[in-house]
């Protein structure tokens, strides 16, 4: 019954694993300048590819290494190519299931291995692959993700025991170039997995995620575009849990909405400045046994609204400074289904929510070369620390980049 319980509990939290944007010229990045935006997306990037692999032909011969506040924390990307057609090897990426909905986690995700989606045996990335290509008139782009993690031993009298499971990941891009830009990626991602006791299956599961990311910006002025974000997803896991005498299936299920706009800036070329303001609904339902009645649990979540807000400023012709910012107000409740001889068959539980965040930190940027490092939050409120003191250290993450 233990193990049954926790393999119940594993699909809902499989869920929140699951959940997996010629506007402005900035210089060529690294992953802790966004970090340092608190992950701005109207603040063009390199990251960008990892939503709209289409952009790689944009940052061909590039090779970038990020490195955590542990030996084993970090990742990396390279990208070959030419203007035309770019192929990329996404190294140790952490982020390959993520979570688009608002507010942005402020952490360093990306910083590992991919998450315990299903929570079997973890799985390891076996291939993170880009491929984009110039069409003349757009630009064209894929990502593909391989993971695979199991466990198994086999004992004195020959019964095994197993858990495993196996992850594929597809994002396909498009994006228009002219006087408007439009990127857009249809992303995918398919997990299965199960387990075994004593050559019995104990549960099996599977998990799918299906998305769709926007972002456009379409010029005001010469030194002014007005960017627009949307995201959908819709994600669902199921597992059926192989009982004495009777299998039964319990299931989750979960969608969200968010769309964006807000002014970015570009002053003399150098300079970037960009805020958005969002709106947003996220959607989710658990169900513990699938052939029971009023057993469910719904959740919602709304976003009205959030605000972000990011600079990106040149100090010195080398050195940049980094800073942004996120703030969201809105409303969450939880309904959670009772088969009782009451007045109604739900508890409904509502409130009030705001999120806060910011984030900050430096760039050098010496010819083809860049160094970015994302400041601790420690240092700027308890720092600088010169002999002992409480700060923490200086950075979070640093980058470091090189086109060649």
């Amino acid at each position: 019954m233990n193990r049954t319980m926790k393999r119940i509990g594993q699909a809902t939290l499989a869920m929140a694993a699951f959940g997996a944007v010629a506007a402005v010229a900035v210089p060529e990045a690294d992953a802790a300048r966004r970090a340092s935006m608190a992950q701005n997306l109207l603040i063009l990037d390199k990251n960008d590819v990892y939503l709209f692999p289409q952009v790689g032909v944009e940052y061909t011969n590039l090779l970038s290494l990020e490195y955590g506040p542990a030996a084993g924390a970090g990742s990396g990307i390279a990208l070959l190519g030419d203007e035309s057609m770019a192929f990329g090897l996404g190294i140790y990426r952490g982020d390959i299931v993520d979570d688009h909905f608002f507010p942005y986690g402020l952490g360093h995700n990306n910083l590992g291995n991919i998450p315990n989606i299903l929570g079997y045996a973890q799985p390891h990335t076996i291939v993170d692959l880009f491929a984009s290509m110039d069409l003349g008139g757009g630009l064209a782009g894929a990502r593909l993700t391989l993971a695979n993690g199991a466990n198994r031993l086999v004992d004195a009298e020959n019964e095994v025991t197993s858990d495993g499971q196996t992850y594929v990941g597809l994002t396909a891009g498009y994006s228009m170039v002219g006087d408007m830009r439009l990127d857009a990626g249809l992303r995918f991602g398919l997990a299965t997995g199960g387990d075994q006791v004593a050559d019995e299956s104990a549960t099996a599961q599977t998990g799918f995620a299906l998305g769709l990311g926007v972002r456009g910006f379409s010029g005001l002025s010469d030194a002014v575009d007005l960017g627009f974000l949307f995201d959908a997803e819709f994600q669902s896991t199921s597992i059926t849990v192989f009982g004495d005498p009777d299998d039964f299936n319990a299931s989750s299920n979960q969608f969200h909405v968010l769309g964006g706009i807000g002014p970015a800036y570009d002053i003399d070329g150098v300079t970037t400045l960009a805020g958005y303001a969002v709106l947003g609904l996220q959607r989710s339902t658990d169900d513990p046994d699938t052939s029971e009645d009023l057993n469910r649990t719904h959740n919602m979540i709304l976003v009205i609204p959030g605000v972000h807000v990011a600079a990106d400023i040149q100090i010195l012709e080398w050195l940049y400074f980094r800073t942004g910012m996120q703030y969201n107000f809105g409303s969450e409740s939880e309904t959670v289904e009772i088969d009782l001889d009451t007045a109604r068959d739900s508890v409904v539980t509502s409130g009030r929510l705001s999120n806060f965040g910011w984030r900050t930190g430096i760039g050098l940027e010496i010819d083809n070369f860049t160094l970015d490092g994302a400041f601790q939050a420690g240092f700027i409120t308890n720092g600088p620390d010169f002999l002992g003191g409480n700060g923490g250290g200086m950075f979070t993450m640093v980058s470091a980049g090189y086109r060649f």
